[in-house]
């Protein structure tokens, strides 16, 4: 029997690449690229030339030499230890780095996939940079005095260093040590899931507590695979309120990289940045927990075309990514910002701050308890915003100018009702009919009084309609006319709050 023809090889190869390029890089095989122990730096000097990888010895030494040479401004903390006993280290680098400051908190972290290892030495250098940096470059000492910076380059221990002798990466693997892909492990809203850690991977659970204690207002995750900026949302094709400001921040990334390589982030159809659910669907993942639930903003940069990026291009891609990481940092300085407050006393209220005719409820943000700040990046533009709080009368105010690349600073006391309600527990709703047959009503179940977005999804998570509604109680009905027979998601949500039903309508 004879072989192929020249012709079949050429006609299965081209079969070959047009697979490749439509499935997701990360759904492919790790790539072999001769990676080996020759990648791995021999000492504790030679992983502090950031020119090889660390062991998670060395690791442990570097962060920890980190926290003892630039006592100020440094501190080692821990965002909590994975399934096999390590650490998810964190440095956290402020000029007050031991109190909680009224101050945005920014977070990169790094190879949450284990086998994904560039930002795991990037980071590494990148903190190296600011504290070194510190009180000698104007541009790294704005960034230190006016935010809280936490790094935390290995999110995912376990994989990378699966061999389990702490000594090299030559065998680290994507999941976690449970087999589990830590970047689908996050509630997501297209699955109706609520905000719970309960089933999650103790990795996944950490980084949630770790995000809402800190209350990140801007943050990005490391990846490799490919080379572009990936901004939300990754489980729908409806955009995310902010769209406009998200292409802005990652065009901002990509264009300063390509500045250095124009070869780098080369060949995807809107250079170097792409929506999530434009590259391929993904449910669960980080990006998009942290812009539904918690009011932050997150992207994931994807930064070497290699999972295992060899040692000697290290060097090369941080001189193309330096600038770039820096910028990013920057855009938490800008946008809208200040202080809610009580009128009478000035002590600081936790407050809804919501950009009316702009946000949907996946977008508002909220003002601090502790201090009463708040943090609405948002793109240059003229807007209304509304702060509100239990107990408190609304206050609108209007003709909000924003400028890219500057904040604007506008502080908001709100006045109390005359007698305060006391705020309720359980916050909830119920359907009925359910099924429901051309109407069904929804019925709140101690929820404040205020404005309330109830929104229906198909299952797969695409929004049929939704209703923005002042409530002061009662029952609110809706009609099915718009709805086909089948099993909905419905969302109640006041922006601080939200739960989820389903719903099954039937249309004779």
């Amino acid at each position: 029997m004879h072989g192929p023809t020249t012709c079949t090889l050429r006609l299965l190869l081209l079969a070959i690449l047009c697979y490749l390029a439509a499935t997701p890089l990360e759904a492919q095989w790790t790539k072999a690229v001769g990676f080996d122990e020759n990648d791995m730096a021999l000492d504790l000097a030679e992983a502090l030339s950031f020119q090889k990888y660390p062991t998670y010895y060395q690791y442990q030494e570097m962060m920890e030499g980190f926290a003892l040479a630039y006592p100020d401004i440094c501190r080692l903390d821990t965002i909590g230890s994975t399934v096999q006993g390590r650490y998810l280290l964190a440095l956290k680098i402020s000029d007050q780095m031991d109190e909680d400051e009224d101050e945005a908190d920014f977070l990169y972290t790094s190879s949450m996939h284990g086998n994904e290892i560039v930002g795991y030495v990037l980071l590494l250098r990148l903190a190296d940079t600011l504290l070194s940096g510190y009180g000698h470059d104007a541009e790294i000492t704005e960034l230190v005095d006016n935010l809280q910076i936490w790094i935390n380059p290995l999110a995912n221990p376990d994989g990378s260093f699966s061999n389990d002798n702490n000594l090299s990466l030559e065998l680290a693997q994507r999941h976690n040590i449970h087999g589990i892909d830590l970047n689908r492990n996050f509630p997501a809203i297209t699955r109706g899931e609520a905000d719970d850690t309960t089933g999650r991977e103790l990795e996944t659970r950490n980084m949630m507590l770790f995000h809402r204690d800190q209350e990140i207002v801007l943050s990005a995750n490391i990846h490799s695979g490919t080379e572009v900026v990936n901004y939300p949302w990754d489980d729908r094709s409806s955009l995310h309120a902010d769209d406009d400001w998200y292409r802005f921040i990652s065009r901002e990334y990509a264009d300063e990289a390509m500045a250095v390589d124009p070869d780098y982030m080369w060949g995807w159809p809107d250079d170097g940045i792409t929506n999530g659910w434009a590259w391929y669907e993904a449910i669960g993942t980080r990006q998009d927990y942290v812009n539904n639930y918690l009011g932050g903003r997150e992207v994931t940069l994807e930064l070497s075309d290699e999972y295992l990026l060899p040692s000697a291009e290290l060097e090369q891609h941080w001189n193309i990514n330096q600038r770039s990481l820096l910028n990013y940092m920057s855009q938490c300085l800008y946008g809208i910002r200040g202080k809610i407050t009580d009128l009478e006393s000035s002590n600081p209220l936790q407050a809804r701050i919501h950009v009316e005719n702009h946000d949907s409820a996946y977008s508002v943000v909220y003002s601090s308890a502790t201090h009463g700040d708040y943090y609405r990046l948002i793109k240059e533009g003229v807007y209304k915003l509304v702060a509100s709080a239990p107990g408190y009368y609304n206050d609108t105010i209007l003709n909000v100018e924003v400028t890219d690349y500057q904040a604007t600073f506008l502080d908001v006391q709100l006045k109390a009702w005359p007698n305060k309600v006391p705020e309720q527990e359980a916050f909830d709703f119920r359907i009925y009919p359910n099924p429901a047959v051309h109407t069904f009503m929804v019925e709140p179940a101690n929820i404040p009084y205020g404005e309330l977005e109830l929104s229906v999804h198909s299952l797969d998570g695409r929004m049929i309609f939704k209703k923005t509604v002042p409530y002061h109680g009662g029952i609110i009905e809706f009609s099915t006319k718009q709805m086909r027979s089948g099993i909905y998601l419905l969302r109640c949500s006041n922006g601080k709050l939200s739960r989820i039903q389903r719903l099954m309508v039937i249309n004779p």
